[in-house]
């Protein structure tokens, strides 16, 4: 975008060049975010609603880069709200995008987490409590293996090759913060189908590239996804 600037001398002809900054739009940012919570707590649903939030968690572990799949920082809990669109919105999701949910007795889990996220200042903001355990249930599987048995370069004895390492787990704590820490190969989960096998030195020998996220909702149903690439 250009704009020039009208004066006298020097600034006459002066031109500046405004390299354009997008800043998110808070009212239209944060509601996927709180979509992906409430739809993820009742085991993604069917729904217009869900399946667009259920699209976005796969999409950000997608490489690259690969994001937390749950951003709840980006959910305005406890944030006095302007107006009432915001929670009118998150209402909906919790009464209509859940359906199957809202004639059971736990229906008021959605009612619940719908209000202590979209409630008015003063908002509760603690998801420390068993209502959200769904929330640090997720863990974000992200390896680029590659090990093969061989010898040393003298062909002196067998070593084990890896020239591909990466392993690191995702994971949240109490309060929905997200970090990475490392992972041994042996213990990631069968679901990530990486068919690798002992071989001579190699505890896992064999390749995989991918990343993997798993789940478990508020009922108690695990769920999982996984990217190759």
């Amino acid at each position: 975008m250009r704009f020039k600037l009208k004066g006298t001398g020097g600034f006459a002809s002066a031109l500046l060049v405004f390299t354009p900054i997008v800043v998110p739009n808070t009212s239209l940012a944060y509601p996927i975010d709180c979509a992906i919570l409430l739809c993820l707590s009742g085991g993604w649903p069917a729904s217009a609603e869900c399946t667009a939030a259920r699209a976005e968690f796969i999409r950000r572990i997608t490489p690259w880069p690969i994001e937390p799949p749950l951003q709840i920082w980006r959910c305005p809990m406890s944030v006095a709200l302007q107006g009432d669109a915001p929670a009118e919105r998150l209402w909906s999701i919790s009464a209509t995008a859940l359906p199957a949910q809202t004639y059971k007795p736990q229906a008021a889990l959605m009612r619940d987490l719908a209000i202590q996220v979209a409630g008015g200042p003063g908002a509760n903001a603690d998801i420390s409590g068993p209502a959200f355990d769904f929330v640090r249930s997720i863990r974000v599987y992200d390896i680029d293996w590659y090990a093969w048995a061989g010898t040393t370069s003298d062909g002196d004895r067998e070593v084990c090759h890896i020239p591909k390492a990466r392993k690191r787990l995702g994971s949240y704590g109490p309060q929905g913060d997200f970090h990475w820490e490392g992972l041994s190969i042996t213990t990631a989960p069968s679901w990530l189908d990486m068919n690798l096998h002992p071989d001579g030195p190699c505890v896992a020998a064999g390749r995989f590239r991918g990343v993997g996220v798993e789940w478990t909702d508020y009922f108690g149903a695990h769920g999982f996804e996984l990217v190759r690439y």
